[in-house]
């Protein structure tokens, strides 16, 4: 199959697919269905954007655009094992990681006919836009950023009253899940969304700790009189730190939907308050807030996902074949870490050296031109 790619792209194939067996996916698929998600994986990488079947056929014709139709819409193999995979890597690391729980809405502003998607907010673009959500859980350790799992949220208008799930149903779902696998984790961080009161609770209950940030209308007790968070925060006296580069206090309050926290109330040099919470009432205040600003980890895997791994890319209207392309885009994500040749090199400039190994093939650049050398030969070309 590899003998019908071009020359200079069969490097790029050999080094995905030996980055995919490194993951441990060989056991898992059948050598024909290894072969296309490593051409679909290939294809992610060698193309900036519209990455859809036909072009990634075009660029890497070792088989048809109908044999990723079927990949994506009738190989019978499942997105959960798929991510297994992953979660079984992350433990042969041998690291303990943390996990960032959030969630990003995949524009599709054409998509008309398909059922799932429909008008959401987004907070990136600050208004209303067509697309769907997804939900992921980022296992973080050191320089890896693995997604362990997904799930699609679907408002109500698009799906039976019986099937409906809010995202933090989806999330306790899949946290179970991972946590049964056994990966080592260190603590759970969130946002406003996922620090709801019986999520929280189950969270605990696991035996995990979990950093968020409070509702200011969150009702708390403190020195036996009753305060929303917000009217806590502004009574505190702030220091400030140094090491973070701002106020900060640290306070010990019960809440009915939550039961003992730790608050942490930060205040930027713009004035504006935020209340951390956490259920490790012995964690110190620098940590709370690390661990607050680590969840940032996440904001990045979008990123990446989407203008390095065509998150957003696939036109399918079937519902399995948008989730398996998000498995495929995720999975791509890890792959674009393991071929990195340098731990501090970033995803860009790995998916931009591979391109520039496509293009420029075994071949040395020209020696850079210089004087009237250089000038004569823009005349050449000018001419």
């Amino acid at each position: 199959m590899a003998s019908r790619l071009y020359p200079t792209t069969r490097r790029l194939l050999r080094q995905v697919q030996a980055a995919l067996i490194q993951l441990g996916y060989r056991p898992v698929w059948d050598p024909l269905t290894l072969t296309l998600v490593a051409l679909y994986t290939a294809g992610l990488i060698l193309l900036d954007r519209d990455q859809t079947n036909t072009r990634i056929a075009d660029w890497l014709p070792a088989r048809a655009h109908d044999a990723f139709n079927r990949l994506l819409r009738v190989l019978p193999f499942s997105t959960r094992l798929w991510m297994s995979v992953l979660v079984a890597w992350a433990k042969r690391q041998g690291q303990t990681g943390y996990l960032v729980i959030d969630d990003v809405v995949v524009e599709k502003p054409f998509a008309r006919l398909i059922p799932w998607v429909g008008w959401t907010y987004s907070t990136t673009a600050k208004r209303k836009v067509r697309g769907f959500h997804l939900v992921v859980l980022l296992w973080c350790a050191g320089r890896w950023r693995i997604p362990v799992a997904f799930r699609f949220w679907q408002p109500k208008a698009t799906c039976a009253p019986r099937h409906y799930q809010t995202k933090l149903q989806l999330t306790w779902t899949m946290l179970t899940e991972v946590v049964a696998t056994g990966l080592p984790i260190a603590y759970v961080v969130f946002d406003t969304l996922y620090t709801a009161g019986w999520l929280t609770k189950r969270i605990s209950h696991l035996g995990l700790i979990w950093g968020g940030v409070l509702q200011p209308r969150t009702k708390v007790q403190y020195r036996n009189k009753t305060w929303s968070a917000l009217e806590l925060a502004q009574r505190l006296k702030l220091s400030w730190r140094k090491q973070l580069d701002l106020r900060a206090a640290s306070v010990v309050v019960y809440a009915r939907k939550y039961g003992t926290l730790r608050l942490v109330v930060t205040r930027n040099r713009h004035g504006n308050y935020e209340v951390l919470a956490t259920n490790g009432l012995t964690t110190d205040l620098t940590a709370v807030v690390r661990r607050k600003r680590s969840r940032w980890s996440v904001e990045t895997l979008f990123r990446d996902a989407k203008q390095l791994a065509g998150l957003g890319a696939c036109q399918c209207r079937v519902y399995p074949a948008m989730v398996r392309h998000v498995a495929i885009c995720l999975t791509t994500f890890t792959v674009l870490q393991l071929l990195r040749l340098r731990p501090e090199e970033t995803l860009g400039e790995v998916k931009a050296r591979l391109q520039q190994q496509v293009l420029a093939g075994d071949m040395q650049p020209p020696a850079p031109l210089r004087g009237k050398v250089a000038k004569a030969e823009l005349l050449k070309l000018t001419a």
